[in-house]
């Protein structure tokens, strides 16, 4: 098993969704599931950032967020902080297509000396899929504590690598598809249902 920690980000507030997106169902399995079981290929332990008590899953470790209100910034650091690997997947729970094939090529392309290696798709920044070391909590707490909490400008203050995905040849248009509003839902189920048959 490799030493690298699977974080699931769920803490969301899923307001345009309208209910927690962290259980929604696609073919009986809650995304945090369906992410879970991808992660578990590959890690030695899983965390999720969840401040919903029935967002749980047996092996995995629910972690609240120490920081209240400053979006997925406050998961990333809790998260870390509980986290027993210097290298940590963070997969935010509205990408439940991320695929082992993604990760594995995310974990190829990670090089030591960098602080988080994320991904990027048609040139748009894809910051919550990717590899983030443990000691950039301290930089998102400092910079929590300053105000800026957007992980998008948090990382520009980090040794990062961006990598499109647009043509690798796993490519496709669902790979990293966020399942935000009610219509991406339906979507999703009827993508996953056109699969099955």
């Amino acid at each position: 098993m490799n030493d690298i920690t699977g974080i699931i980000l769920a803490g969301g507030k899923s307001s345009r969704m309208g209910k927690d997106k962290a259980l929604l169902k696609i073919r009986n399995k809650t995304l945090t599931e369906i992410l879970y079981e991808t992660l578990s290929f590959f890690c030695s332990e899983i965390i999720i950032s969840t401040n919903n008590p029935k967002v749980k899953i047996s092996g995995a470790l629910s972690v609240r967020d120490e920081i209240s209100n400053i979006g997925p910034a406050g998961g990333i650091i809790s998260s870390l902080n509980k986290s027993t690997n210097e290298k940590n997947f963070i997969i935010s729970v509205d990408t439940p297509f991320v695929s082992y094939e993604l990760l594995q090529y995310l974990k190829d392309n990670s090089e030591p000396e960098l602080d988080i290696t994320i991904l990027s798709e048609k040139g748009i920044l894809q910051p919550l899929i990717g590899i983030y070391k443990k000691n950039v909590a301290k930089t998102f707490l400092n910079e929590s504590e300053k105000g800026n909490y957007k992980v998008r400008n948090i990382i520009k203050l980090l040794n990062s690598k961006i990598i499109d995905i647009s043509n690798l040849n796993f490519y496709n248009n669902c790979l990293l598809k966020n399942i935000n509003k009610s219509a991406d839902y339906i979507s999703a189920l009827k993508r996953a249902n056109a699969k099955k048959e």
